[in-house]
């Protein structure tokens, strides 16, 4: 599978200094955490250098005996203790800083003596509890404030990978607090055990909250255990006790267990499609005819197959329960976010991290994605970028930034509108779409706002309110709810290759699902998750109202056009006239 981070690991502007990435061609090295897509090279024959990072990030290398023969390179430094390095050319002050992301991530500082600074972040999830919290730090201060100018940021840009119209994501506090609601429906029977599929570090999160709410028993490979130990405990002989009535899994998908719920990351999903197929049906909203007895479990609990699902009815419930849940939940930053956190900084420029040509030609260009929070409007990345792939088309390099909040009901309207009017009335440019744009910041927050949360609808489902939402997603209109955008993002992204990844029902987590599995998108495509390894589960996350032949007209439709916006020629209507 591809990985995530498409950064070099150079860092312009001081030679000699590489981040993430473990070249002959550097000189001192810095690694931000322990995920495979930041660890290049490291295994290679011929590395033998020093990296600098934090001690949770090399206590978490060495869980991998893959590492054994490198760790005595990996020397470790305290956060907000600034240590300085030396290169052919200059000594650099490095002050690493802890970050939003997994378990150990950190970014770097760097200062020069001839005042150039650069901030590489690795990956980071900028929700906005993190970002107000920098202003604390004394080595950020004066950068926040304006005393002092960064040159360059070097910014995870993981959204860029999903395309336009970008989405918003919730905060993940929000998607756990929901999931724990949602597990709360379910009866606590030994013949039911609940599944998270991604195994990626930066879950871990998830993982205690749920089981320190229901006081759960975890089983896990032995690897996973200790990840839990380095957080949990200060003792680390100590064993976690994690026993209690409620069995969750890590992996394990395929446990030879009567009835495996699995619990599945995903943010590209949207609140109408959510009401509508995601939560619990009551029976007697349920057409019997259409039900399908699967299985009884010994202890009276049914499991009938319903609209291509499978569905649990607990003994004596009023209910159909999900066998497959989702957890709103990203590793990553959205647009929004990523903004946010550049406009406090306010640097000469960004240089993203995840890129590709597909899309740099469809406009992600720092020009036009960040530069009115940057200070300056020459641009590395698009200098570099220019002479690579060309200049992307006029239209759309032009366009306003594109995006959704695909948890706004008002939101998800004009997306269905949207395709509504492609189907009727076709456009030839993909440019030209205009979901939300910067006009419409203002409409876009209100209706934000306004509309529903995550754990309203879990908790009010039954309410008249969130019944209507359910019908109105029967409308065969709702259908396409998708955006022609989503259907583009289903191929994969890799150094080979000029396609998009999407996040599958992942991402955040990690893995790469098959076109049809792709309408319920993953935080985080590119770091590798246990369910990588094995076969995906008949039992998909697809909505089964989606009408995905009409979906995949309308993005083959669209993808034409694209290739074709070279070739247009304007040609008068007007009869020429002798004078």
């Amino acid at each position: 599978m591809a990985s995530g981070s498409t950064f070099d690991g150079e860092i312009r502007e001081i030679p000699g200094v590489y981040v993430d990435n473990f070249s002959y061609k550097g000189e001192v090295f810095f690694l931000t955490h322990s995920h495979s897509d930041h660890l290049k090279g490291l295994l290679s024959n011929s590395f033998c250098s020093r990296v600098y990072c934090s001690q949770l990030t090399k206590d978490i290398i060495a869980l991998e005996g893959r590492y054994g023969d490198k760790l005595r390179y990996l020397s470790v430094r305290e956060y907000n203790q600034p240590f300085e390095v030396q290169t052919f050319y200059q000594t650099v002050t490095v002050t690493m800083l802890e970050t939003y992301h997994c378990p150990g991530s950190s970014m770097f500082l760097f200062e020069c003596a001839n005042g150039i600074s650069c901030l590489a972040t690795g990956d980071i999830r900028a929700e906005e509890w993190w970002v107000s919290s920098l202003i604390k730090n004394r080595y950020l201060f004066p950068y926040i404030t304006g005393l002092k100018k960064l040159d360059q940021i070097y910014l995870d840009t993981t959204f860029s990978c999903r395309g336009e119209p970008y989405i918003s994501i919730m905060p993940n506090s929000e998607g756990i607090m929901a999931l724990i609601e949602f597990l709360k429906l379910y009866p606590i029977d030994k013949y039911i055990e609940f599944s998270f599929i991604d195994a990626v570090s930066g879950s871990e999160e998830v993982w205690l909250q749920v089981l320190d709410h229901f006081n759960g028993t975890l089983d896990a490979d032995s690897t996973i255990i200790q990840r839990l130990k380095l957080l949990k405990y200060e003792d680390k002989d100590t064993s976690p006790t994690f026993i209690g009535p409620m069995i969750f899994n890590v992996g394990n998908l395929y446990k030879d267990v009567p009835l495996m719920i699995t619990i599945k990351h995903a943010i590209d999903f949207n609140i109408v499609d959510y009401a509508g197929f995601c939560l619990p049906k009551r029976l007697c909203d349920v057409d019997a005819s259409n039900l399908t007895l699967l299985r009884m479990l010994d202890t009276g609990h049914q499991v009938y197959s319903y609209e291509g699902n499978a569905w649990l009815l607990p003994l004596d419930g009023e209910e159909l329960l999900p066998t497959n849940l989702l957890l709103m939940f990203s590793r990553h930053s959205s647009y929004k976010e990523s903004i946010e956190f550049v406009r406090l900084f306010k640097p000469k420029s960004v240089f993203p991290c995840v890129a590709s040509k597909t899309s740099w030609l469809n406009g992600f260009t720092v020009g036009r994605v960040f530069g009115h929070v940057c200070s300056s409007s020459d641009h590395l990345f698009d200098v570099e970028n220019f002479k690579k792939f060309g200049h992307p088309p006029r239209i759309v390099f032009e366009r306003p930034v594109s995006k959704i909040n695909r948890w706004s009901f008002a939101e998800c309207k004009k997306e269905v509108n949207f395709v509504k009017d492609f189907i009727t009335r076709p456009k030839p440019f993909k440019g030209q779409m205009k979901l939300i744009n910067s006009q419409d910041y203002h409409t876009a927050h209100e209706s934000w706002c306004q509309d529903f949360k995550l754990q309203s609808i879990i908790a009010g489902r039954g309410e008249e309110k969130y019944k209507r939402i359910i019908n109105y997603h029967l409308n065969k209109d709702l259908n396409l709810i998708v955006s022609t955008v989503q259907g583009q993002r289903n191929h994969k992204f890799g150094p080979d290759t000029d396609t998009e990844s999407v996040c599958s029902t992942d991402y955040d987590t990690d893995t790469s699902m098959s076109t049809e599995n792709s309408v319920v998108a993953s935080s985080c495509v590119f770091e590798k998750s246990f369910s990588e390894a094995q076969p995906t589960p008949a039992c998909n996350f697809l909505s089964p109202g989606l009408n995905l032949h009409k979906i995949a007209e309308i993005s083959d439709a669209i993808r034409s056009d694209r290739r074709s916006w070279n070739s247009f020629k304007l040609k008068s209507v007007k009869p020429k006239t002798r004078r």
